[in-house]
């Protein structure tokens, strides 16, 4: 008998969830979202994501649904070979999959639909490269209505990276006290005064945390009486990318540039590491490689470049940032104190 195992963390959607059965990952779609995922599939945007990264493909399969009741269709996702999350990534990653999501928001718009959420949790990494991984965050879009996912997107992306930008790096870690985002209201308390000269945080941090301020407890939510048609919407769209775009994480050269400069490696040592490291690779043949005080990544690229997916961990927000720099397509960097 086949075991089937409901992911809790997708079961609240009401559109659909993720289900693992023999340890093959799928997808129901739901009833609910059947209009939706129609216009996905059929208006030529899954095509157009799927064609250029930016969504992870799936196949629909003729798998009996987890819940018979409310099915619709069932289809089997590619599976992410390391599944990481929002608080685990350096700047650079937290970024990119910023710009990813406006992306995605903005070709959407173009085929008629509209991303219901801008969650962080959306986006994995795969092939060095962030990917949106939730097939049922798109909804059709509806003239005028303003678009739900802002607020989760400025305090999921724009305020964390903002933070790690103007007041410190390791502010990246209140993402894992909030799971929502960083409030907004918070975000404006811990950003520097000189940061309301900068119009894109003026806008969508300070003035946005006013706003809830000023609407909180009320059952309208955030900015929901404004009319916002598609041009602007795509407008709003171009602006948050600007703003994210804008924004870089300047860091001194000594706390990562010459690491193995620095360090008590001599040159023969080092090159005795990196032909250990090479050696036990390729008689141990891993599928999937751990490298834990990884710094730069020198010794973690000895193994992805063998085809080893390799999880390349330190706690050195620096040194995680210029791994990601110079990764390849089977390097996962993340900033971990384990």
């Amino acid at each position: 008998m086949k075991i089937t195992e409901i992911a809790p963390s997708s079961f609240r959607d009401p559109s659909g969830f993720l289900f693992t059965r023999s340890g093959t990952l799928y997808r129901q779609i739901n009833k609910l979202y059947e209009k939706e995922y129609g216009h996905l599939m059929r208006s030529g945007l899954y095509e157009s994501l799927t064609r250029d990264g930016f969504l992870i493909p799936h196949e629909e399969v003729s798998e009996p649904p987890a819940r018979e009741d409310s099915a619709h269709i069932v289809i089997r996702p590619e599976r992410i070979p390391f599944v990481s999350y929002p608080y685990e990534w350096c700047f650079g990653e937290l970024k990119d999959a910023a710009l990813l999501t406006l992306d995605v928001q903005k070709r959407a718009l173009e085929h008629g639909m509209v991303l219901k959420d801008a969650s962080a949790y959306n986006i994995q990494f795969r092939h060095g490269k962030p990917i949106f991984i939730d097939t049922l965050s798109f909804d059709f879009y509806k003239e005028g209505k303003p678009w739900e996912g802002y607020r989760q997107f400025c305090q999921h992306f724009l305020a964390p990276l903002a933070l790690m930008v103007y007041t410190d790096v390791r502010l990246r870690e209140f993402l894992r006290i909030y799971i929502d985002g960083i409030p907004l209201d918070l975000a404006r308390a811990l950003l520097p005064f000189s940061s309301i000269f900068r119009p894109s945080l003026l806008i969508h941090i300070i003035f946005h945390a006013k706003t809830q301020a000023r609407f909180a407890g009320r059952e309208t939510k955030d900015h929901s009486s404004r009319f916002m048609n598609r041009k602007t919407m795509l407008e709003l769209a171009d602006n948050l990318r600007s703003s994210v775009a804008a924004l870089q994480w300047k860091f001194s050269r000594t706390e990562w540039g010459e690491y193995y400069r620095e360090t008590n490696y001599s040159s023969g040592s080092f090159s005795e590491k990196a032909e250990l490291v090479e050696k036990m690779t390729e008689r141990a043949d891993p599928k999937t490689l751990w490298d834990i005080g990884a710094n730069t990544g020198v010794f973690s690229r000895i193994a992805s470049k063998r085809g080893v997916y390799t999880i390349s961990i330190d706690s050195d927000p620096a040194a995680v940032e210029k791994n990601y720099q110079t990764r390849d397509n089977n390097t996962l960097p993340l900033v971990m104190d384990l």
